[in-house]
């Protein structure tokens, strides 16, 4: 999968690399499935639901709050409406990578992990579209905007949201995160926020779900 050298301007482009990098630890993970170890099958199922979870939450944020923002702000953002259908499109792919992900989790076998990887492949080729055309066309907008009250109110309504999980979420989008990423993520959130959230509400995610990727 290719590297995306990225100048964050926003949050949104921290958790576009933490996609990218689920994403590819899982195609490498599924390629070397080993049905000696059906354990792994449980670990993988494990990390699958954390990042369906994260690619809910994310997508829904956007549709619900940061987009009908900006489409305030910007009245001519007719962009919008393709990235609505891009969504709609990674849904679909995002359900079928999960059937295929649950067979997997049914019956740990060569063909189920095949078909899985190839789920999730078409998943990944979807979203990493989608996020380029995000990333290209409305992320320069939303970083102008980032300063207004209004985009600053969309802001403390997700985090409000996200305070359950705030420390999941951290430890994610800095597990396997390059010096790039984590700048962009401190930019975004102030160290002490991060180092908190991480050591406290992030236990979770180190104790079962980061050492899968080791």
């Amino acid at each position: 999968m290719t590297t995306v050298n990225t100048t964050h301007q926003t949050m949104n482009t921290v958790i576009h690399a933490a996609f990218r990098r689920t994403l590819a630890r899982f195609d490498t993970a599924l390629g070397d499935f080993d049905t000696t170890a059906p354990e792994r099958a449980r670990q993988l199922t494990a990390a699958w639901d954390m990042l369906a979870a994260e690619l809910h939450h994310h997508h829904s944020y956007e549709e619900d709050i940061f987009w009908p923002v900006l489409q305030k702000l910007c009245p001519d953002l007719a962009m919008v409406e393709e990235l609505d259908g891009e969504h709609d499109a990674m849904r679909a792919a995002l359900d079928r990578a999960d059937r295929s992900m649950q067979d997997f989790a049914s019956a740990a076998t060569p063909e189920s992990a095949q078909k899985a990887r190839v789920a999730v492949g078409h998943l990944s080729d979807v979203l990493l579209n989608h996020l380029a055309h995000e990333e290209r066309d409305l992320e320069p907008i939303s970083a102008r905007y980032q300063e207004t009250p209004e985009m600053k109110a969309a802001t403390k309504t997700v985090i409000k949201s996200e305070l359950g999980r705030l420390g999941q979420l951290i430890a994610w989008l800095q597990d396997g995160a390059d010096d790039n990423d984590r700048r962009g993520l401190r930019k975004q959130i102030p160290d002490p926020v991060v180092f908190v959230a991480n050591a406290v509400g992030g236990r979770r995610y180190r104790r079962e779900i980061a050492p899968i990727w080791v």
